[in-house]
């Protein structure tokens, strides 16, 4: 390179200002003038041979070129189209009829060209494929999720929406600088160029597989386009870059600063970008290993570092295989599915994935053009599932009628659904029944009519309903999914339509003393539709006796006809509360109930009698406390009621955690000092996540065994994700089924997947919610205490002639019978490794007793259909009207015995009185 003295190169600048100044003047460019000017210097120099470019040099060769308005070689006062410019880089050559003035080294191009740049095949290769076709594949996307849900997701978070949108935006502001000739943003425009390239260079790279199918689905609407967007992009760039280069200032182009930093800068914007991604999606491989060890360290990497976000969209969607280029890295496995996700979102979150709202996810499928998520993966299946949008309550009422003395209640809840979407929905929902509660009656309304449900086999009518969902008509499905809770289906809840349907249930009151009893309204423990209004339950209960109730929102009321009410409405929080519990007066001396037998042909009574019994407390008891999350808040409530655990007992407590542990490491007997020991031991575990209860309840059953008079008392928050098969515990109860019992409290609403898989299973007892949890735990420790009496129903089925007179009692209703019939059913279910068990004819006979007695049991379901057709088509039978229960009917026989007693008194003073002519 020939050196220049620092006076040539203030001559040469001197001489570029006097040029810019007087052109700016005329309205023109001085970038065009200038640029030339500097070519033609270069050139003159080269050819004078010159060692050293001194000022006299730059002066002569500048004296040939002259000034803009001077008579001197190239320059017109008016800038003719002689006037000497530089070629625009879109421009592949001149108009036709453009004299081209024949000056040495420089070329000639009319200003009106630039307003034509967008014909050239260069410029408007930019502008098409390098602006528009990215703006249009980018909308594409983000509307309907191509990509994303047939490959990869290109676009996974807001950041990587922005850097794919700087692509098209950088491409544009280089063609309209080139257009313009604005070289004075030469070096910005250079590192906006630069970031462009590495942006759509690390995405072109994942898209490299699908070009050639691309080729071939250009066809398709030009659909294949679209995965040529990136690129075309990066080809664009390229252009810009080359274009870029030729708008120096200088004679010889020279290198467009800006392309290492902006390669730089995008790496370092695809890192910052990806980081979540990567790390969530290396421990969300982690914890879907089937190495206990290396899943445990997923969870915790999760819990530290895991996007929670990104983690709950794969709740709902395969995580892609490939996001980007550092995506790729870490998508070579086989990767977890939605339902595997949802127990590692469990696991690292402490709550379901569908506890939350759904994530904003945009789906293309062939019945919506552009539709959100709401396709339910869990339609016609077992488990409740994620809520779907636009599935609502929009009406419940809870009627029910209770008979104190014979210590019963018959409730009906009656559910509207409705379905504001554009597609059919199944409507699920899992039930807390009261206490010992069944379900005896399921209706829908078909086309405003009563439609009375068919009872079998639970195995038999499921494929009944399975098989009437794929047809899409109108089933309702009811089946028990643990003890005291069942599964209700109802399909399908038509677009923009209503489905109604009722519930009956039978249960006992709880009896506190012998002259008081109490009773729990149902709730729903799970649902995927959402509650239209607050105060959306109706209630209305009656009774011969005082009633009372810790709601604010019902009222108590008592009619002239000595009847009781209860009525008002409740939030459907609240039907979790104790606001929801009903306390009602009976007479204690009343300890006998009965009512024939609906059923038996040889007029047999059902009887029940309330017995006193002696409590006993157990001799070991292992505490398996869980350790999820959600479990934080109560643990002041749980050491509060471990106080109360009688003194002498053996206690363990066993810690349900990431590693199940045996806190302070033994078994004593309780002491003030144990039990001090074993709450400071409490106080001092961390409660997080999600953790599986199933391997601590295997070591509670392990050590409960031990001892001939030991029980596990399990305390626990929801279960909603089922970690883990409940194969190995279950077999120990199915080997040895009477002992030891579980007693199992609940913390707060919610499934319990763990229990629903044990159901049927007698060893297990749920202990009711009737209040706080140090208040039901403090409850069932009082008569372990010896403070408080139990008080038992024993229920049997004798001849009326067995009916000891002399025993206060009245008779009732026939659901003093479903009950019956609901405890010997029970007793039939028989397991493997019982000397019974070789004998079938016993589950045979515990179903038809669900069945004549239609019941929802272990053994059997119940399922509504819209035609009697398909009641024979199945082989099944619906209940006749006349036999179903209703809401009166606990007080059924007192009031046919006020109508006789009426009657008999017409009739015999009507055969008295003298006839009057």
């Amino acid at each position: 390179m020939i050196p220049w003295t620092q006076s040539a190169k203030e001559e040469l600048d001197r001489y570029s200002d006097q040029i810019r100044r007087t052109v700016e003047s005329s309205g023109a460019d001085p970038s065009i003038f200038i640029t030339d000017i500097y070519r033609y210097v270069d050139e003159a120099i080269a050819a004078s041979h010159l060692q050293v470019v001194t000022e006299e040099d730059i002066r002569r060769i500048l004296s040939q070129i002259g000034l803009p308005g001077s008579d001197s070689m190239g320059w017109k006062r008016d800038f003719e189209p002689e006037i000497p410019v530089q070629t625009n880089p879109f421009h592949s050559g001149t108009d036709p009829g453009t004299e081209v003035p024949k000056s040495p080294g420089i070329k000639s191009l009319q200003r009106s060209d630039f307003n034509r740049i967008y014909k050239r095949p260069s410029g408007l290769f930019i502008l098409l494929f390098g602006v528009v076709l990215p703006l249009i594949t980018l909308g594409v996307e983000l509307s309907t999720h191509l990509c994303a849900n047939e490959f990869f997701d290109p676009i996974p978070t807001t950041w990587h929406i922005l850097l794919v949108g700087f692509v098209p935006l950088a491409n544009l502001l280089v063609w309209l600088a080139v257009w313009k000739g604005k070289t004075s943003y030469r070096r910005k425009l250079g590192l906006i160029n630069g970031i462009a390239l590495g942006v759509a260079f690390f995405y072109t790279l994942p898209f490299i597989p699908l070009l050639p199918l691309s080729v071939f689905a250009i066809i398709y609407f030009g659909i294949g386009l679209l995965p040529m967007a990136p690129l075309f992009s990066f080809i664009s760039a390229v252009l810009c870059r080359r274009y870029l280069r030729q708008m120096t200032l200088e004679a010889t182009p020279r290198k467009v600063p800006g392309l290492g930093w902006g390669i730089l800068l995008a790496l370092v914007a695809f890192v910052a970008a990806d980081l979540p991604i990567v790390l969530t999606r290396i421990g969300i491989q982690m914890a879907a290993s089937p190495s206990s060890e290396i899943s445990l360290r997923g969870i915790r990497w999760l819990r530290a570092i895991g996007d929670k976000d990104l983690l709950l969209q794969a709740c709902y969607r395969r995580p892609a295989r490939i996001s980007d280029f550092f995506s790729f890295m870490v998508s070579m496995g086989n990767l977890p599915t939605p339902e595997e996700v949802r127990k590692i979102y469990y696991r690292v979150m402490g709550k379901p994935f569908n506890a939350v709202p759904p994530p904003k996810l945009v789906t293309f499928d062939r019945w919506s053009f552009w539709d959100e998520l709401d396709f339910d993966r869990d339609q016609g299946g077992a488990v409740v599932g994620e809520r779907i949008k636009g599935l609502s309550l929009v009406g419940s009422r809870l009627d029910g009628s209770l008979d104190p003395d014979a210590v019963l209640v018959y409730t009906e809840w009656i559910l509207i659904l409705k379905n504001n979407s554009n597609r059919q929905h199944e409507a699920r929902a899992q039930i807390a029944l009261p206490p010992g509660g069944v379900v005896s009656r399921v209706t829908l309304w078909i086309n405003g009519e009563e439609q009375e449900a068919a009872f079998g086999s639970r195995g038999k009518v499921r494929q009944t309903y399975e098989q009437i969902v794929r047809q899409r008509r109108d089933p309702v499905l009811v089946t028990t999914s643990g003890p005291d809770r069942v599964l209700v289906q109802c399909f399908p809840v038509p677009p923009g339509g209503e489905m109604k349907v009722r519930i009956g249930i039978t249960a006992p009151l709880l009896l506190e003393t012998r002259d008081r009893g109490l009773f729990r309204l149902p709730y729903f423990l799970e649902r995927n539709f959402s509650i239209y209004e607050e105060g959306s339950h109706s209630v209305w209960f009656e009774s011969r006796k005082p009633m009372e109730t810790l709601s604010k929102t019902l009222k108590l009321e008592h009619s002239d006809n000595n009847l009781y009410t209860i009525r008002g409405t409740m939030s459907d929080p609240d039907l979790t509360t104790s606001q929801a519990i009903i306390h009602v007066g009976r007479s204690g001396e009343v300890v006998q109930a009965w009512t024939p037998d609906p059923v038996s042909k040889k007029e047999q009574i059902i009887r029940q009698i309330i017995q006193e019994r002696e409590p006993q407390s157990p001799a070991r008891v292992i505490l398996v406390v869980d350790g999820s999350q959600g479990m934080q808040g109560f643990l002041p409530e749980v050491i509060d009621a471990l106080s109360g655990l009688p003194e002498g007992i053996e206690l363990g407590l066993i810690f349900a955690s990431d590693d199940v542990r045996l806190l302070a490491g033994s078994i004593q007997k309780v002491t003030a000092e144990w039990y001090r020991t074993l709450a400071d031991h409490l106080k001092k575990e961390n409660f997080e996540g999600g953790q599986d209860n199933i391997p601590a309840l295997i070591k509670g059953w392990d050590l409960a065994t031990e001892h001939p008079d030991g029980i596990i008392l399990w305390i626990h928050g929801p279960q909603p994700i089922l970690l883990q098969t409940t194969e190995e515990i279950r077999q120990r109860w199915e080997r040895r089924p009477d002992s030891p019992h579980l007693y199992e409290i609940q913390a707060g609403g919610g499934p319990n997947r763990i229990v629903e898989q044990l159901d049927g299973i007698p060893a297990i007892k749920s202990i009711p919610h009737l209040g706080s949890l140090s208040d039901d735990l403090k409850r069932l420790f009082s008569p372990w205490r010896g403070e408080s009496k139990e008080w038992v129903l024993f229920r049997e089925r004798v001849t009326r002639e067995s009916l000891d007179d002399s025993i206060p009692g009245k008779e009732t209703s026939a659901h003093l019978a479903r009950l019956w019939a609901k405890d010997e059913i029970l007793k039939r279910v028989v397991f493997k490794g019982r000397p019974e068990s070789s004998s079938p004819n016993l589950i045979e006979e515990a179903l038809q007793l669900a069945i004549s007695y239609q019941l929802v049991t272990p053994l059997s379901g119940a399922v509504v259909l819209e035609t009697q057709q398909q009641y024979q088509q199945m082989n099944l039978e619906p209940v006749k009207p006349g036999t179903v229960p209703t809401i009166p009917e606990p007080e059924t026989w007192m009031l046919l015995l006020v109508v006789a007693t009426v009657l008999i008194g017409v009739f015999y003073r009507w055969k008295i009185l003298p006839v009057r002519e």
